[in-house]
């Protein structure tokens, strides 16, 4: 008995849990592609190199993206949540990609539409990064699972 009064009267740390934010609507994504999509923030955004200039110039181009998508009204969003949303919706292009090429060898080959399995947010999201080689694989390298190799 004493055991449970001892246990009542401990009080367990609060668990402070952060406010999920709205999902972000169709017209914030949308301004969010093309917040991105112009040349100069794609290139800042795009950078491989990871020194302290470039991380800070990264930095304040995801913030001023932020606040052009919460000057829309919807909902209030900071740099983080743009920029991992610009990673989700990258991951999922990028999916759509490798799902629309698994689908292109079973049928015997064609070219990459993505019209079969993508839509067109994918489409447009691929088409800026159809020079990377996360999206298409290095130019000019052999691709082991092709037919007739090995």
């Amino acid at each position: 008995m004493a055991s449970q009064a001892d246990a009542s009267s401990v009080t367990s740390p609060e668990i402070k849990r952060k406010k999920r934010s709205i999902n972000f609507s169709n017209t914030e994504i949308l301004k969010l592609e093309e917040l991105v999509k112009d040349e100069k923030t794609f290139s800042i955004l795009t950078n491989k190199f990871s020194n302290i200039v470039n991380n800070k110039m990264n930095k304040d181009m995801w913030t001023k993206i932020a606040e052009v998508i919460s000057a829309q009204g919807i909902a209030v969003r900071t740099a983080d949540e743009c920029s991992n949303k610009w990673q989700n919706l990258k991951r999922e292009s990028k999916a759509a990609v490798a799902s629309e090429k698994l689908e292109r060898r079973k049928t015997g080959g064609g070219t990459l539409t993505l019209t079969a399995v993508a839509d067109e947010q994918k489409v447009r999201i691929a088409e800026m990064y159809k020079d990377s080689a996360s999206f298409n694989g290095i130019i000019g390298g052999l691709d082991s699972d092709e037919a007739g190799l090995f």
